[in-house]
């Protein structure tokens, strides 16, 4: 096992820190119990869960198997744990483990969504700017950052996609559309160098 676990500061209010083998047993049990499903001696063990005896909590604890046995139906009474036991084990379950203790990453941004509700917003702009300007606005502010995290009209402080337009318009009349292919250029240096 490996890792770390979460402890609520409530723990300081419910009378749990006040007593250090109490304490000691409850902070064992989330230690012990499972971060994957499992099964143990023929039973399933789900998250939240472990199995154990006495003996063996015993020696892991450096406590008494009767003081054990009584911190834990203690636990048990103040609802923390659940205790399912038979002739040779019990198997302890951590209540509301996976509430508190599971380590989930948020969900990684489906940039395509965004990138798809910016295309909505800036399609209603359609009857004013022509189409192949409206596609070179979105190519532009829709690219993703290096990370992949974000797109590029996400990086600005404000956007306001009216302006932008506006503006967008504005410098494409000035400096046109026209966009030189690396190719002719290419072709062009070639071409001069050639005739001269």
């Amino acid at each position: 096992m490996q890792g770390y676990i979460k402890l609520h500061r409530k723990i300081l209010d419910n009378g749990v820190f006040a007593d250090a083998e109490l304490l000691k047993v409850f902070v064992w049990c989330i230690l012990k119990a499972n971060t994957t499903p499992n099964v143990v001696y023929g039973r399933k063990v789900d998250v939240g869960e472990f199995i154990t005896g006495r003996i063996t909590a015993s020696e892991e604890l450096y406590l008494k198997p009767s003081t054990i046995y009584k911190r834990l139906q203690k636990l048990k009474a103040q609802g923390y744990i659940d205790i399912s036991s038979n002739t040779k084990n019990s198997l302890i379950t951590v209540v509301n483990y996976k509430s508190y203790q599971l380590n989930e990453k948020p969900k990684k941004r489906n940039l395509d969504t965004v990138s798809n509700k910016f295309l909505i917003e800036v399609s209603a702009f359609k009857e004013l700017y022509s189409v192949e300007m409206l596609e070179a606005f979105i190519d532009y502010w829709t690219e993703p950052n290096k990370s992949k995290t974000k797109l590029r009209y996400e990086l600005q402080k404000t956007f306001d996609i009216a302006r932008r337009l506006k503006t967008w318009s504005k410098n494409e009349s000035k400096f046109g559309t026209k966009k030189n292919n690396v190719m002719d250029t290419w072709q062009s240096v070639r071409n001069e160098m050639l005739n001269d």
